[in-house]
């Protein structure tokens, strides 16, 4: 299967359980999709919005000139070279998505510069949120050929965001008159691997009856990432038949992709799971699914997968804050930034909420704010240089600074304080879900934890080796507390006892949180990096720039 059409199956898997039916059109957003397209000089009614779609849908012969083209950007000859970018940009917005997986897949300099520089010229063609109005409109009108024609045009589609709208497109139009659509249904079989998948989550997710069976043949199909992504979607169905299979896919998925199984794993076993890391090589991936099959032989007829549906799975991107750059930054999968917020007040804590919110401690800029992933203000509280924020499930917002721990409503009223004494100085905060109140304090020379019941006894208190200020204090689910220990170099987890129960060598570590596949992210405080180690220490992914690292979150 080629890479383009695996990353679209991957995106398409991840917000998957997001959208548990098809969505309904508000009229105000299918006006606003409507005068979308007028502007773009299309129009809406059904025949215009398919022939639309069957424009940028390429022949193979087409996709595969396409694709030798993007090949020649990196000739040896000059000429052969500049030809190719010539013919390129004269196929125009069709070469957009093989032009921008291009730069994501190769790691030839001039082969980027050059699609990069393709891209450029093209420009000016339809955005991206003109086919993805024109998909929804699709859903809403309903033309006779609809699934055919979106089908076509789904390995060509000119982003993730495009893609989603493909799908929820065709699970509008899944069944007709109580019937699967028979198109969908031939999908089924289709000879491309994404088509098969997205035909199995359209009519699984429309409820279509008829087609379950040949929807659950999947889960033996030749290509691990259909089986991947059927088996998640039978599995949040709560049909455990479908477990098994996504743990033999540990040992089977290319190692970039086998992270969403762990994440599932992890979530199904909370904090009862086996002690395995997945590693990097064949032997400890197998040991790591052997691990699992053994956990699930021994308690898969006590779990209940209904505990998924509390919460969406991860979407593997992730938030780093540049501090001294006034900036921060949502990382893809592929590392390279989805979005950026610039101009921020040196921010020493960053949490993502949900509809791509976040809330920030700007410290230099005496506020906490709250703003869309484009960086415009929706809530703000001024409080005297901020050393972390964070937001309550009740909707209250947790704010600290050196002297001072508080807690407010949405209408910024205070409904709780808590001041430092004996001269020492609050490092880091963080409200656990059950009330407590946990926190790092520090009289210049040595450091100590602290947890608070919510009626203010303390529980808990011994030194820790915290060394900067700023963000939360990371407490694991167990209780155990997960520490960077800057002057040590290691990030070390330690008991409720105060005494560590792990460790890994960590250059310099200034932050550290512990993600849902086990594995622990860290910043450093001179390396400018943000680093994910498994539990033996070892790294498993790595994000430079140019500037320093404090903050590294995963969602």
């Amino acid at each position: 299967m080629r890479r383009s059409q695996q990353v679209i199956l991957l995106a398409i898997s991840l917000v998957l359980f997001w959208w548990p039916q098809a969505r309904a059109a508000e009229p105000d957003a299918v006006a606003q999709d409507e005068q979308l397209l007028k502007s773009a000089n299309v129009r809406t009614d059904g025949p215009t919005l398919l022939e639309f779609f069957r424009k940028r849908t390429l022949t193979d012969d087409t996709r595969k000139r396409i694709q030798d083209l993007i090949q020649k950007l990196g000739d040896d000859s000059f000429h052969v070279r500049e030809r190719a970018s010539a013919d390129l940009v004269g196929f125009g917005t069709v070469a957009g998505p093989f032009l921008r997986q291009a730069t994501k897949e190769t790691s030839d300099l001039e082969v980027i510069r050059r699609a990069e520089a393709c891209l450029e010229q093209i420009g000016g063609g339809t955005s991206v949120a003109v086919p993805a109005a024109a998909a929804r409109l699709l859903a809403v009108r309903k033309p006779a050929d609809t699934v055919p024609v979106l089908l076509a045009y789904l390995p060509f589609a000119d982003s993730d965001t495009v893609a989603d709208e493909i799908r929820s497109a065709l699970t509008a139009v899944a069944v007709r008159d109580g019937k699967p659509d028979p198109t969908l249904l031939a999908a089924l079989t289709n000879g491309l691997a994404l088509r098969r998948a997205v035909a199995a989550e359209a009519l699984w997710r429309a409820g279509a009856a008829d087609a379950k069976p040949a929807v659950r043949k999947l889960l033996q199909d030749p290509e691990p990432l259909v089986r991947l992504r059927v088996s998640l979607m039978l599995a949040r169905a709560r049909e455990k038949d479908a477990v098994p299979m996504l743990i033999d896919l540990l040992a089977r998925l290319p190692q970039a992709d086998v992270w969403q199984v762990e994440d599932f794993l992890n979530a199904l076993a909370e904090d009862k799971g086996p002690a395995v890391s997945l590693g990097v090589d064949e032997a400890s991936r197998k040991k790591c699914r052997d691990a699992w099959a053994d956990w699930w032989r021994d308690n898969g007829s006590k779990v209940d997968l209904a505990k998924l549906d509390k919460a969406p799975p991860q979407m593997g991107y992730t938030i780093v804050v540049l501090l001294d750059a006034g900036r921060v930054i949502e990382l893809g999968r592929d590392r390279k930034p989805r979005w950026q917020i610039e101009g921020l007040g040196f921010p020493l804590d960053v949490q993502m909420l949900p509809s791509d919110r976040l809330l920030i401690a700007e410290q230099s800029s005496n506020r906490v704010t709250e703003r869309d992933h484009k960086g415009q203000i929706l809530w703000e509280k001024k409080v005297e240089a901020p050393i972390m924020a964070q937001r309550l499930p009740n909707g209250n917002t947790l704010v600290a600074t050196q002297l001072q721990i508080v807690e407010t409503d949405r209408a910024v009223k205070e409904v709780f304080t808590h001041n430092s004494a004996n001269g020492e100085f609050i490092m880091r905060v963080q409200k656990l879900r059950n009330g407590d109140l946990a926190y790092v304090l520090s009289d210049g020379n040595q450091s100590r934890f602290v947890r608070l019941s919510p009626a203010g006894k303390e529980l808990q208190t011994f030194p820790v080796q915290v060394r900067t200020s700023g963000g939360r204090i990371e407490v694991l689910p167990n209780g155990n507390l997960l520490v960077p220990e800057l002057n040590n170099n290691r990030v070390v987890e330690l008991g409720k006892d105060g005494k560590p129960v792990w460790q890994a060598a960590v250059q310099q570590p200034i932050a550290a949180v512990r993600l849902a596949n086990g594995n622990t992210l860290i910043t450093s405080m001179n390396q400018q990096r943000a680093v994910e180690i498994d539990r033996q220490g070892k790294e498993v992914w790595e994000y430079k720039s140019d500037t320093r690292v404090t903050r590294a979150y995963r969602r």
